[in-house]
């Protein structure tokens, strides 16, 4: 399996110690599959592994290593976030709830 270099920003302390945060204040949960879960959607929710980027640092480098612009995932829904890096949503699956938000077919 081929690995994708990561950008320096990554290794640094910085982005460690902001990564631990989001993870701890998630409790170390998927929020993607956590709101799926809460909505009436799927099964257990998976640990977290990722720490995303709602709006990506090449965007706005200024938010990079603000909180409230991280969103903790598992590897499954990252790769829905960046169908370019990895596997796409399926088409059967619900739709992913964002920051609190839901949702519903009418």
């Amino acid at each position: 399996m081929e690995h994708k270099e990561s950008l320096p920003f990554y290794h640094r302390a910085a982005w460690k110690r902001v990564r631990a945060m989001a993870l701890q204040r998630d409790n170390g949960m998927c929020q993607d599959c956590m709101d799926r879960f809460r909505a009436g959607y799927g099964i257990r929710p998976h640990r977290a592994q990722m720490v995303h980027h709602i709006i990506p640092v090449e965007e706005r480098p200024d938010l990079a290593l603000d909180l409230s612009n991280l969103r903790s995932l598992c590897n499954e829904c990252h790769n829905r976030e960046h169908p370019e890096k990895g596997r796409q949503a399926r088409k059967d699956e619900p739709p992913a709830t964002r920051q609190g938000m839901r949702v519903i077919k009418v």
